[in-house]
């Protein structure tokens, strides 16, 4: 593209630089390079199979992707009219202009240049480029689409766009043999051949989803000292991962990364042999998912080993990255080590903040649905059901930041949440600290679970939390935890505090002699947080009411936090960000 006039024959020269310029997935769209006469302007794009939660530098050929640019107009563009333009490079059949209404057209160098659409700008454009592209279904196996996209106000000499391509890379169509650092076997499950996975595997390895992937014992991905280059385990959406009942289990080096790239319509899913046959009180069957990471935990040394011999975790890197785990299931998972030692459905062992983390699902696993041990890893969109020990646990220091998570407990389940700093020494640094906004913890029918146990030293700040009758709501203990929280009620502090929220108006709040305040005056003292009658419903008992939604929610100053307009997990039924990927019985 030129400024006076687009020169589209200057788009492929573009290709080169695409690939370098996207990582192979991130938390945004990739920020691509901006040419033109506008200043301010930012242009992100990119591929995804996930509707945006994460981007890939290569799509499967089986799977529906979309390549999608957002244009952040400068400043003084907003609010004016301007045109926006869109074009692609298809290798082989040459450049096309998006026209409205989805058309596209060929361009030749010195056609007249026709925009996408002319409106008034907004301060973010969020453009389509190509929609439910598969390549095995368009004979584009093995090619790139690159694409630009820009927008001027006046005439084309104001033109501003990306200088490198978005783009969309789409893979060979999956080969008839196990792939690389797997092994067939025989048999079928869910209908596909098996390949099958063991020992430590320091290659970087891709399971396309024409297999299925048995666990042959406790595999390990990556080496188990950090060198540099990490190993990563590619999953393409749509594909199992499954155990044989007993100690079967993945981990995820600290020399490694899991890139589990899942779609609505097709999500990853970890489990075991028997699935097909499982019910609602099937849970342990096998170990589970643990990722090990470089972030900060604080214990003394700041290392610490996995239960179960699962690897080293912890160092000094808080920006690091374990990978991706987008549209993920994993299901009757804890299997037990030892009574008193068991393993969570996924656990973040001093994981990092440049893990990715986005609708992801642990159901019927025998000890925690998640635990965070320290680190700083942040999550949206996580779905905890049937986990008989707790939902969502930290220890250990973990300073991560949640949103939007829907909890469904059973009738032998312990907890919603809870959270220690650490058990050795409550007052250990850094001290545990997430953000937490838009929980709703769902009790079942019958049963004595508990709600949030806060203790060990522990800090937290929650927002919008809706939570459902327990035989306890919230129990804060040792002394620690007081201490961190201001050491009484007139001091409080902000340090454990749960803002705008509602519990259910049979709640019981475990109020013990001797403690720095009760937890029930706690609870008064708490900003825009009181209890009501729920109207809770929807199939899992996590969709909001009319009652709930005409509660006003708060956020915290963060970027990280999308400021919806309802507390809770989910704002009703007709919006249930949790239908069509998840499992229930």
């Amino acid at each position: 593209m030129k400024s006076k006039r687009i020169n589209m024959t200057a788009l492929a020269s573009g290709v080169a630089l695409a690939v370098s310029a996207m990582s192979a997935q991130a938390v945004d769209q990739p920020l691509l390079t901006v040419a033109g006469p506008k200043s301010g302007v930012s242009i992100t794009g990119g591929a995804t199979v996930n509707g945006g939660a994460s981007y890939l530098a290569e799509v499967p050929a089986a799977t529906a992707a979309d390549l999608v640019a957002t244009i952040e107009p400068a400043s003084a563009d907003v609010g004016q009219t301007g045109s926006i333009v869109v074009a692609a490079s298809i290798p082989g059949l040459g450049i096309f202009l998006k026209l409205s209404g989805g058309i596209w057209i060929q361009y030749n160098e010195g056609d007249p240049v026709q925009p996408y659409k002319t409106k008034t700008l907004a301060a973010v454009e969020e453009i389509n480029i190509l929609e439910g592209l598969i390549g095995d279904d368009t004979n584009l196996t093995g090619m790139q689409i690159d694409a630009y996209v820009g927008y001027y106000t006046g005439d084309l000499s104001n033109l501003t766009y990306n200088a490198n391509a978005a783009s969309l890379a789409i893979a060979e169509t999956a080969g008839s043999s196990c792939p690389t650092n797997t092994t067939s076997t025989t048999g079928t499950f869910k209908g596909k051949s098996v390949c099958v996975l063991s020992g430590r595997i320091e290659s970087d390895t891709h399971l396309t989803s024409n297999f299925s992937y048995l666990l042959d014992g406790a595999v390990f991905i990556g080496s188990s000292t950090p060198s540099g280059d990490k190993t990563k385990l590619t999953v393409d959406a749509g594909t199992y991962v499954f155990g044989q009942t007993g100690l079967n289990f993945l981990v995820v080096d600290r020399d490694g990364e899991l890139h589990a790239n899942g779609a609505p319509d097709a999500p990853v899913i970890f489990t075991y042999e028997g699935d097909d046959t499982a019910t609602a009180s099937t849970t342990g069957q096998w170990g589970g998912l643990i990722l090990n990471g470089n972030a900060t935990i604080n214990v003394a040394g700041g290392e610490a080993e996995g239960e179960g011999s699962t690897g080293a975790y912890g160092g000094s890197d808080d920006d690091d990255s374990s990978g991706v785990l987008t549209y993920v299931q994993v299901k009757y998972a804890g299997q037990n080590i030892t009574e008193e030692n068991e393993l969570n459905g996924i656990a973040f062992q001093g994981t990092g903040s440049g893990t990715l983390v986005d609708y992801v699902q642990v159901h019927n696993n025998s000890d925690d649905g998640i635990e965070f041990f320290g680190g700083t890893t942040d999550a949206k969109h996580i779905v905890l059901t049937g986990n008989e020990d707790d939902a969502l646990d930290w220890t250990f220091g973990w300073d991560g930041r949640v949103q939007f998570v829907a909890i469904k407990q059973n009738t032998v389940s312990e907890h919603c949440v809870e959270a220690d700093n650490n058990s050795d020494n409550n007052d250990a640094t850094p001290r545990a600290n997430p953000t937490i906004a838009n929980l709703t913890c769902a009790g079942p029918a019958e049963g004595f679970d508990s709600g949030f146990r806060l203790r060990e030293g522990t800090g937290v700040d929650m927002y919008n939390v809706v939570m459902s009758t327990f035989d306890y709501c919230i129990d804060i203990d040792q002394t620690a935890t007081f201490t961190n929280a201001g050491g009484s009620i007139a001091g409080l502090n902000g340090n454990l505090a749960i803002s705008s929220s509602r519990f259910s108006d049979a709640c019981v709040f475990e109020d013990e002699d001797g403690d720095p305040f009760t937890v029930t005056d706690w609870f008064a003292a708490q900003s825009g947080t009181t209890t009501m009658t729920l109207d809770l419903g929807g199939p899992n008992g996590w969709a909001n009411g009319s009652a709930l939604n005409a509660v006003d929610p708060t956020f915290p100053s963060d970027d990280f936090f999308v400021e919806v307009d309802y507390i809770g997990a989910v704002k009703d039924e007709s919006s249930d960000w949790t239908v069509g990927w998840t499992y229930s019985d």
